[in-house]
């Protein structure tokens, strides 16, 4: 069992300790864990500003792997907010590429300069939402390209009322021209199950978007919780592998220094 989207206490939005998360994930049977704690450049909420005290942070892995190192294997991530603007890419850019991490998870929660959660939750045209959601991301990774994996690609089904039924219909070309490209650069998606904590209850992507993603030849497909309380780790693998196999998908993939590793699906 593998957890690649968790937060503890270095995420601004969590406060969690990692020794509860870690002693929650060895409860369940993990064997891999990566924290992938939040970095934001120029983030929206006047509250919430994902600064992530980087130094700490590896102090505390290092002291968290001494401890429970032999019972389970722990990596260092990050969650590297994207927001398009010349400005935050070069903040990005620079931050990845000064920063050492086992993996970098890239996540657009903002749109427009706006954060998901702030925009009204009922945006009619939903469809036109998705498209510039999946065209944004496209403009930042056509100039960014130091991470691996793509977090919840399809994050607007969790806050707008009506998403999560939602079928794309032009969005869907936009979403094809997103996936020819992370998959022509060598990176991924990942299944992340948080979204069933939510009015949404669903997983991100929907099963659609996985078997579109798979039709088109992608194969790196990492499972995160996106858990900010230790209750929440690991929660719900099992349906995220239910999703893979129905997908077509026959293994599921880990980072350690940023190098990937496939591991086959029982």
């Amino acid at each position: 069992m593998f957890d690649y989207h968790i937060h503890s206490e270095f995420s601004d939005d969590s406060t969690e300790k990692m020794k509860n998360i870690l002693e929650e994930a060895i409860k369940k049977g993990g064997e891999k864990i990566c924290f992938t704690e939040h970095k934001e450049f120029n983030y929206p909420d006047k509250d919430i500003k994902f600064n992530l005290n980087y130094n700490e942070y590896k102090k505390e892995i290092e002291k968290i792997k001494s401890i429970y190192g032999e019972k389970i294997e722990i990596y260092m991530g990050v969650e590297i907010g994207i927001q398009a603007g010349e400005k935050n890419i070069q903040e990005i850019i620079e931050y990845t590429k000064e920063h050492k991490f086992d993996f970098i998870l890239a996540s657009a929660h903002c749109l427009d300069g706006i954060g998901l959660y702030g925009m009204d939750p009922k945006i009619n045209n939903l469809d036109d939402l998705f498209s510039r959601y999946f065209n944004e991301m496209l403009d930042v990774f056509k100039k960014f390209n130091d991470y691996d994996v793509v977090g919840h690609i399809d994050l607007i089904r969790r806050y707008f009322i009506g998403a999560q039924d939602h079928k794309l219909e032009k969005s869907k070309e936009v979403l094809k021209e997103l996936f020819t490209h992370i998959i022509k650069e060598g990176k991924g998606i990942e299944i992340n199950t948080g979204g069933l904590f939510y009015d949404s209850a669903s997983i991100n992507p929907t099963l659609d978007i996985l078997k579109l993603y798979k039709k088109m030849g992608g194969t790196i497909v990492t499972i995160g919780s996106d858990s900010h309380i230790a209750e929440r780790t690991l929660t719900h693998y099992e349906k995220a592998l239910e999703f893979l196999k129905d997908a077509g998908f026959e293994y599921i993939t880990t980072f350690s220094q940023r190098k990937k590793e496939f591991h086959k699906i029982k």
